[in-house]
């Protein structure tokens, strides 16, 4: 049996009937279900290009705070150019 956190969020009223709509269409699925995979979706796109995202969430060893709080500011000062591929060179 899988665990879930129980959150409370903010849709406004349009959508909610929608999704709300949309759970009644789908044989076994309820609007939490519909929710947690449109999440899991965005996640899985998004966190491609997100270096800050896949460096918090990759990272095996302990980082204490101050140097989590350093790595994250180098991160957020890359420039375009800093994620640039270089030369490729054949070895």
């Amino acid at each position: 049996m899988k665990n879930y956190v129980q959150k409370n969020i903010m849709i406004n009223p349009e959508l909610w009937e929608k999704a709300k709509i949309l759970a009644e269409t789908l044989n076994g699925e309820n609007i939490s279900s519909i929710i947690r995979k449109a999440l899991e979706s965005y996640i899985e796109e998004e966190k491609k290009g997100n270096l800050a995202y896949r460096m918090r969430t990759q990272i095996t060893e302990y980082v204490d705070d101050e140097e989590q709080k350093e790595l994250e500011e180098i991160l957020s000062n890359l420039t375009d150019e800093d994620l640039e591929i270089g030369e490729i060179i054949e070895l």
